[in-house]
């Protein structure tokens, strides 16, 4: 069994058409005939059946297609890992789809480990997240993930945002019945949290007044700021420093928390220098997390 062959059968079984795959292949149909019979002679077993025009997989066919996606992948990362043998230091890419604020401080860390891997960080190409063109991605779910493509690295929790001056700015927490019929400052409809959000408030039976939207979380900090309303958003949206003049408070009722999850792509190679950042990531966020956890102890009343 060669590699040829078993690319020409993952073209025929992709395709189900033996002249259309020989025109891709750019080999005759009867050279393209004889290698799949091939095939099949040294399998002893039938990997095609005819169905009107066309040629379906058999089982056995089925099997083999999946067996030589695994092979080609294989040969895919050993090529990949002989190439990047050399460049220890390829630069990482990065997707950032939530709590960027949080970044900087661990590719400064990372930095002062490693000084020759350079770090690229995304945030608004959604060319290069559609095509997957990344190492690692950094976003927000409500869901649990998939441990086997990815971690959880922190909670995320919803802060109701207020100007300073507001009436509820000096209460520890706030009851979302508090916010019924107050001007609400939110992210477009369309975007993920929009929608978590204005279903979690119609489950609790609130309604708000929304004049202002906008798909930028620094705009809406400055609109709240200037009195026009209350945001809800996630705790990490914004550093220590972006939160002067306004007030943040926790939500006393039940309500969904957003995990920051970093991600990767399953069952791909990756070179060294992202392993490395993966794996300083995963520690850095580790030690935030604890002390997450012990400051929330000491606010406690």
């Amino acid at each position: 069994m060669e590699l040829n062959q078993l690319r020409y059968f993952a073209k025929v079984a992709e395709l189900e058409h033996m002249t259309q795959a020989a025109r891709e292949l750019n080999i005759s149909e009867s050279a393209l005939s004889r290698t799949i019979r091939q095939l099949e002679e040294e399998l002893g077993t039938r990997l095609f059946e005819r169905r009107g025009r066309n040629i379906v997989l058999t089982e056995s066919g089925a099997l083999l297609l999946s067996r030589t996606y695994e092979i080609t992948r294989h040969i895919g990362d050993v090529c990949a890992e002989v190439r990047d043998a050399h460049r220890v230091h390829q630069p990482v890419v990065m997707v950032a789809r939530a709590a960027a604020c949080l970044l900087p401080g661990m590719v400064h860390a990372f930095q002062g480990r490693y000084p020759d891997i350079a770090v690229s960080i995304i945030q608004n190409d959604n060319h290069v997240i559609t095509s997957q063109k990344y190492d690692l991605m950094l976003s927000g779910t409500i869901m649990l993930p998939p441990r086997h493509s990815s971690a959880v690295l922190l909670d995320n929790p919803f802060r109701v945002l207020l100007p300073c001056g507001h009436p509820l700015a000096a209460q520890r927490c706030v009851a979302l019945k508090q916010l019924d019929g107050l001007p609400f400052i939110s992210l477009t409809p369309n975007r993920f949290i929009s929608v978590m959000l204005n279903q979690a408030l119609k489950t609790q039976g609130i309604s708000v007044v929304r004049h202002v939207y906008s798909d930028d979380a620094l705009m809406i900090r400055n609109l709240v700021e200037l009195g026009l309303g209350f945001s809800i958003l996630p705790k990490f949206t914004f550093r220590a420093q972006d939160k002067q003049n306004l007030c943040e408070l926790p939500i006393s009722d039940p309500f969904p928390v957003l995990h920051l999850v970093l991600s990767w792509k399953p069952n791909a190679y990756y070179p060294e220098s992202v392993r490395r950042f993966r794996a300083f990531a995963l520690s850095y966020f580790k030690i935030l997390r604890e002390q997450e956890k012990n400051r929330e102890k000491r606010d406690r009343p």
